[in-house]
This record gives C-alpha cells, sequence and structure tokens, in this order.
C-alpha cells in the first residue's frame, strides 16, 4: 500500500508512530526511508519543504500555495506525526533498549534509503549510549559507545543474524558492504 501511494503517508495520530516499525518488521526497510525522505504532501518532509521547523498536527496544515488549511487541527508545532524520530533513533542509527531502563541495549542499525550517515545519542541512567555509523563507497564505519555498568548486543548491517555482546566503552566495527551506495545524512 505504502508502494502504491507513492510513497506518501496517509496515516493518522494512530497509524503513524506505526508505519515504518511495521515495513521494518515486513522486511522492507528501503519503503519506510523511501516514505521517511519523500517531499510530497503528505510526508514528513513536506512541511520542511514548506519551512516548518516544528511537526505539525496534520500533513497538510500549511496548503502548497503557502495559505493555511481552513480545516479545524491546524497546529504547527504537534507530536503526533513526530513519533517517526523514535523508528529514526532505533532503526536508522539503530539505539534502542533490550530491556527496560537501558541497562542492556540494542544496537541494529538498518542503513538505507541511500542514507550516507547517521548518529543517534540518549542519556540513559547509567551515562550516555551512542550508535552511529558512516558509509563511504563500499565501506561501512559503525561506533558504539556503551555507558558504564551496561551491556550491548549489536548487530551489524553485513552481518544481521549474528549478534555482537559488548560491555560498556567504545566500539568500533569497519566492514565493507555491497550495499554501501551513496545517498543523503541522517543525523
Amino acid at each position: 500500500m505504502v508502494r502504491a501511494n507513492g510513497h506518501r503517508s496517509g496515516t493518522g495520530f494512530v497509524g503513524t508512530p506505526l508505519i515504518c516499525d511495521a515495513l521494518t518488521d515486513a522486511g522492507a526497510v528501503e519503503d519506510a526511508c523511501r516514505l521517511l525522505l519523500q517531499t510530497e504532501c503528505p510526508s514528513w518532509l513536506y512541511a520542511v519543504t514548506m519551512g516548518a521547523t516544528t511537526i505539525w498536527e496534520r500533513w497538510d496544515s500549511m496548503l502548497p500555495d503557502g495559505t493555511l488549511n481552513p480545516g479545524e487541527m491546524t497546529s504547527f508545532n504537534h507530536y503526533a506525526l513526530g513519533a517517526v524520530a523514535a523508528w529514526m533513533h532505533r532503526t536508522i542509527a539503530g539505539l534502542a533498549p533490550a530491556e527496560p531502563g537501558y541497562r542492556r541495549l540494542l544496537i541494529r542499525p538498518r542503513p538505507g534509503g541511500g542514507l550516507t550517515h547517521a548518529h543517534a545519542t540518549l542519556d540513559t541512567p547509567y551515562g550516555r549510549a551512542e550508535a552511529g555509523w558512516e558509509r563511504t563507497g563500499d565501506h561501512l564505519k559503525l561506533v558504539v559507545v556503551v555507558p558504564p555498568n551496561t551491556t550491548a548486543t549489536v548487530y551489524l548491517p553485513t552481518a544481521p543474524d549474528t549478534p555482537i555482546e559488548v560491555g560498556a566503552g567504545r566500539h568500533v566495527f569497519e566492514m565493507t558492504s555491497a550495499e554501501a551506495g551513496q545517498g543523503r545524512n541522517a543525523r
């Protein structure tokens, strides 16, 4: 349905936080990334093309001609459609809790959509956790920072079924990937 709709979102407050995770779980990370990077309305980047610096309450709070949508619900600062940010942290950058409280981290970046790098940080009760990757040609570098008194399970994009357990500290993983192409940036 996402492909058939030209990678534009038609979801509302309930479906928007779920759509990219559903696509990812179905093995359609590229479709989720294309949905994220879409600039035509309805989409997250449509608002950006219209000058937005916040998330709107509706996909078309401002119309293409710059006028406000005459309907109700035209807030220009609303979180509901901004729930995609959590997916970006968990999936694109790959930083997520492996259990409540972040004592165990799950690092599983899924580069896609032609993105060339992503980076996420989170201040946990144990200290700052980080996951970031950069792709140059067919080279992919993943940097993970695990706070003191915590551990992480890392899944490399080139070996998504092979967990690597790491303890506290900074860990660097470098790999070659035939899928590492050119693209955009995510931060």
